[in-house]
C-alpha cells in the first residue's frame, strides 16, 4: 500500500476558495494545507528532501496557523500548537509518521497546486 492510500489522501479543489488536502488525521491535512502556494509547498518538499538524504540532520517549522512539524531522516512528528511545544518541547507528537511517507505526502500536494 503506499503512502497516499495509507493515509486515505485526497485532494480537493473549492471555487473560488482554492484547494485543500484531507487525510487520516486532521493535523497531518491542516499542517500541509497551510502550505497553499505552490512555491511554499516546494519549500517544504525541499526541505523534507534535505533531512531525508542527509544534508541537514533535522528539519521543519511552524505555519502561520502555529502548527509544528519536526523531520528527522525517519520520522516526522506534527503539533497542533507552537506554543504548547515551546513551553514543553518534550510532549508526544499530535501525530506521527514515517518521512518516507510524508514525503511522498508533501510532494502529491505540491504537484496538486500546481495544476
Amino acid at each position: 500500500m503506499n503512502a497516499l492510500e495509507k493515509y486515505q489522501v485526497s485532494f480537493y479543489i473549492h471555487n473560488p476558495l482554492g484547494k485543500s488536502i484531507k487525510t487520516i488525521n486532521d493535523w497531518l491535512s491542516l499542517y500541509i494545507g497551510d502550505h497553499y502556494y505552490p512555491t511554499i509547498a516546494n519549500l517544504l518538499v525541499n526541505e523534507v528532501n534535505s533531512v531525508f538524504t542527509g544534508e541537514k540532520s533535522y528539519g521543519g517549522w511552524d505555519t502561520q496557523s502555529l502548527y509544528l512539524a519536526k523531520i528527522t531522516k525517519t520520522t516526522t512528528k506534527i503539533y497542533k500548537d507552537l506554543y504548547h511545544w515551546e513551553e514543553n518541547n518534550n510532549i508526544a507528537p499530535d501525530f506521527e509518521l514515517s518521512t518516507s511517507d510524508f514525503k511522498v505526502i508533501v510532494e502529491a500536494w505540491r504537484d496538486f497546486l500546481a495544476k
